[in-house]
């Protein structure tokens, strides 16, 4: 982050803010694209980060959306993805939603279980309409990643044992549901390079086998994705330079992509996760005799609170002085924590950072992905801090996430 940038806008519009740098957006897009095999798409996961300027960026770029919400429909919208650009999917789908999404235009779907397909296909007749549906599946092998979210019994996609029974043919395909492929994600923060190329092996696998159980032609394989990104610190980032070469091979010596179907693959946290910051300020140093607490206008309402993602940082933060330049001053060990009423709400124990002092603005850089949006934002209702896309240093849109309550009239 820029200090001259972050004063500016600190000035403008006051802290905590995030900020997220749209060219670094649209550069990791490229990069991707670069490291996937050619004819590869990219499916934006908006989970990551919903907020439209980044959804538009990576449009612009040449993603897909997927999306898993009628939240995430309308981000969508704004940042200017039609419904022919759209993949809905989700474990829990709703009539609601799915109605709405139709609505939309959107016509491909990733179905979760057979109540999915037999709800869908309730749809396509009321509509009248034919929707194209990727099954996901659950394949039965451990992945190599963080957070795995196949090889364990799961509330996600279909076993594969179900599809591959003879008995599930007629409960698959449907009449008004063109079954065109298989949808895997076996889970996120991939242990890199080799780990992705032997993921999207299984998944290939898995796609070939489902296909002949079934009958269908497999014409997309959405293989997931889960490509690694540091989190809320200055880790290296991963080096992908000789991904494109090993799934090029793999994907190419498959039946699937030799009767001509597209591989496609998601992508949030790698997308976007670098372009952001986000900057605080200090609202004290509180020297005690065993420790010292930096006490911030942010903390766990705004970043780090959804413990189940592992993400909560811990000891794990990079902090930066954007004030002024500390680099020839030894750093201080503290407790970094910000102003809610709870213990909890600490981002460090016991971390190394640069001297600062009150009134000082800190960033926290690679939070561009679940930030805010995967904090705990109704906790002691403090207001969203303000969500700032620039580019080439100058501010491009201003966002920021309701909040509090709405009277609700029944």
């Amino acid at each position: 982050m820029d200090a001259a940038l972050a004063q500016t806008l600190a000035t403008r519009h006051g802290t905590p803010f995030y900020a997220y740098d749209l060219g670094v957006v649209k550069d990791r897009a490229q990069q991707l694209f670069l490291a996937l095999p050619s004819g590869a798409s990219i499916c934006y996961s908006f989970k990551a980060n919903p907020m439209p300027a980044i959804a538009s960026a990576v449009r612009e770029a040449g993603c897909r959306a997927e999306i898993t919400s009628q939240g995430e429909l309308a981000a969508a919208q704004v940042a200017g993805f039609t419904g022919a650009q759209m993949l809905f999917g989700g474990p829990g789908k709703t009539r609601e939603e799915i109605i709405t999404a139709i609505q939309a235009g959107i016509r491909l779907f990733s179905c979760e279980s057979f109540r999915d397909l037999a709800l869908l296909a309730s749809l396509a007749a009321a509509e009248k309409i034919t929707f194209q549906v990727l099954l996901r599946v659950n394949p039965a092998e451990a992945p190599d990643a963080r957070l795995a979210m196949s090889g364990v019994e799961s509330q996600f996609g279909f076993e594969e044992s179900l599809l591959t029974d003879p008995a599930a043919r007629q409960r698959v395909l449907l009449p008004g549901l063109d079954v065109c492929g298989i949808h895997i994600y076996f889970g996120t923060q991939v242990a890199g390079v080799d780990a992705v190329v032997a993921n999207t092996r299984r998944a290939i696998a898995a796609a070939e086998r489902v296909q002949a159980a079934l009958g269908f032609e497999c014409r997309i394989l959405n293989a997931g994705g889960g490509f690694p990104w540091p989190y809320a610190n200055d880790h290296t980032p991963p080096d992908l330079s000789d991904l494109r070469e090993k799934l090029t091979t793999v994907w190419q010596s498959s039946p699937l992509a030799q009767a001509g179907a597209q591989i496609w693959f998601e992508s949030g946290r790698y997308l976007c996760a670098g372009s952001g910051w986000l900057v605080a300020q200090v609202l004290e140093a509180k020297a005690l005799a065993n420790k010292t607490f930096i006490i911030l206008d942010t903390g766990i309402h705004h970043l780090g609170g959804m413990a189940g993602l592992g993400r909560v940082p811990r000891g794990a933060v990079t902090v930066q002085n954007l004030s002024r330049d500390v680099s020839g001053e030894p750093p201080i060990s503290v407790d970094l924590v910000g102003p809610l009423c709870t213990p909890l709400d600490c981002l460090a124990r016991g971390l190394k950072i640069p001297p600062v002092t009150e009134g000082d603005l800190i960033g926290i850089p690679n939070v561009g992905a679940y930030g805010i949006t995967a904090s705990l934002l109704g906790f002691l209702s403090h207001p969203p801090p303000l969500e700032i896309a620039h580019e080439n240093g100058q501010e491009r849109e201003i966002w920021r996430l309701r909040y509090g309550h709405e009277r609700h009239s029944s």
